[in-house]
């Protein structure tokens, strides 16, 4: 049985493909990318059965193709556009095809061979609005109010997917993640968020001082290990009771990001790092403005039996690891 993982060369993909691939899968990896040159080395030396197509989700002739000729049975949608204003306001239509048209063909593609499991992945910022109330998240509880387009367009197709699976008969699950840091992050270009833990360790690698904004908002971060351990979970789930589920490591990760610098710096002496003072312009950037409320992740604990092992702490000494092992990824 193959495995899909759609956007399998990217972020998220990447990790998803080590933990299926240590579990036995043949794993499929679909995507506009290649994989890079760090990470094809690693997996393939891990399973050449691995499988990279190169192809884009909005192109239902060539799904129904791979999802044939690979014999896929399971399937984990990561492919997405993360978009900022910026890019919101310059290209809306792209952003909707990919992340709409293209959860829809992923249905299609799954019903025309009767896929056994979609997995849509999906983001905390379908909640939008909600996390201005500070309460606790919880799956089909707290309201979706999303404002940006990059939030509307995952709920919908987080929507789509789920009325689709019903009726086509799919079983569809949808996992919510956090914010998401860790191994193989990189600049893809259907990313315009990248992780400030991978813009300190960018900087901390090339020797240079990062100059941090005054206040960090509080958000919901996951180590990416952990997204793949828990995304893989939810997919060899013998009877899941739901259809929503949160993903995120349930710790919280206040004022750790002090920590991290001081990690890098540890582990980089030429690397510094300071707040940077009145009038002066960061360059490392914390993304959210605002506080996000925390997602709660018992649904996942007790239904899935899935509990991340990363806290801050954890994570970041893993992180460092892999960093002096992958210097040249980062900054190239």
């Amino acid at each position: 049985m193959s495995v899909l993982v759609t956007g399998g060369c990217g972020f998220v993909g990447i990790n998803v493909a080590e933990e299926l691939i240590a579990r036995g899968y043949r794993v499929v990896l679909f995507d506009r990318i290649g994989l890079p040159s760090a990470a094809d080395r690693l997996l393939h030396e891990r399973d050449p059965r691995l499988s990279v197509v190169t192809g884009d989700v909005r192109d239902l002739p060539m799904l129904k193709a791979v999802f044939r000729e690979h014999s896929v049975k399971r399937v984990i949608h990561t492919a997405v556009i993360t978009a900022g204003a910026t890019r919101e306001a310059r290209e809306p239509n792209e952003i909707i095809d990919v992340n709409l048209r293209g959860t829809v063909n992923i249905l299609e593609a799954a019903k025309s061979v009767g896929c056994q499991r979609v997995i849509y992945v999906g983001s905390g910022q379908a909640y939008g609005k909600t996390h201005e109330d500070r309460a606790p998240l919880r799956e089909e509880i707290s309201p979706s109010r999303p404002e940006e387009v990059y939030g509307i367009t995952k709920f919908a197709a987080e929507q789509i997917a789920l009325r689709l699976g019903a009726l086509w008969e799919i079983p569809v699950i949808s996992v919510r993640l956090g914010s998401v840091c860790g191994p193989w992050e990189f600049d893809t270009g259907a990313r315009d968020m990248l992780s400030p833990q991978l813009q300190a360790a960018q900087l901390a690698v090339r020797g240079q001082t990062a100059i941090l904004p005054a206040t960090e908002a509080w958000r919901d971060w996951i180590y990416s290990r952990d997204v793949a351990s828990g995304l893989t979970a939810v997919l060899e789930a013998p009877a899941p009771h739901h259809n929503l589920y949160h993903l995120s490591s349930g710790v919280d990760w206040r004022g750790s990001f002090a920590h991290w610098c001081e990690v890098l710096k540890n582990a980089y002496p030429r690397y510094s790092w300071r707040i940077a003072v009145e009038g002066e312009r960061p360059n490392v950037s914390f993304v959210l403005e605002r506080d996000r409320a925390p997602m709660q992740i018992e649904r996942m604990v007790q239904d899935i039996g899935f509990k991340p092992r990363f806290g801050p702490g954890a994570a970041y000494d893993d992180y460092i690891g892999w960093i002096k092992q992958h210097e040249n990824f980062l900054v190239n």
